[in-house]
């Protein structure tokens, strides 16, 4: 790993990704019901309102955004992958933890608290994001790794959207 160039978070893209994050989310919350509880749609969407299912609609979004960005990007970053990884897992692993705090706490489903820690989430994922792809230079055949990582996280949650786990994380709110 080398050290690479500096980067601000505050960009015009950055901002713009943390916007269509929230409103791709938001969205992806109502089309399974929408759609007539469809099963391809269930893949993708939220099928209740466990914790589970407000992550995957987060990581989903997540990956959405990341897809449409490196597909329209003129100049692709040589480890957006493995930044992706770990934007991922900042996402998880911080509305987890929030969901929980304001469970423990409030102990009552509110949309907007549910709003504010998605956007928390995809903020503080976000500057983790930027701060691999603006400071490691991540090597060709890690980049592959961490590509084939995140298709098996898609994979994890379309799994356990279908064969949910008998615990609290996956039980409706």
């Amino acid at each position: 790993m080398k050290i690479c160039k500096e980067s601000k978070f505050y960009t015009k893209e950055a901002l713009v990704d943390i916007l269509v994050i929230c409103i791709i989310n938001i969205l992806l919350h109502f089309t399974f019901q929408i759609t007539g509880r469809n099963l391809l749609i269930a893949m993708f969407s939220a099928v209740n309102t466990s914790i589970w299912e407000h992550i995957k609609i987060a990581v989903v979004s997540t990956y959405l955004v990341a897809l449409v960005r490196m597909s329209i990007k003129e100049k692709r970053d040589y480890n957006l992958w493995t930044a992706l990884f770990f934007k991922i897992i900042t996402l998880i692993l911080t509305m987890l933890m929030l969901f929980y705090i304001y469970d423990i706490v409030f102990s009552v489903e509110n949309l907007v608290a549910d709003l504010v820690i998605l956007a928390i989430g995809v903020v503080i994922s976000r500057i983790v994001e930027n701060i691999i792809l603006s400071k490691l230079k991540i090597s060709a055949i890690v980049e592959d790794i961490y590509k084939y990582i995140n298709l098996g996280i898609i994979l994890f949650f379309v799994i356990f959207t279908f064969f949910p786990l008998n615990i609290s994380i996956f039980k409706d709110r």
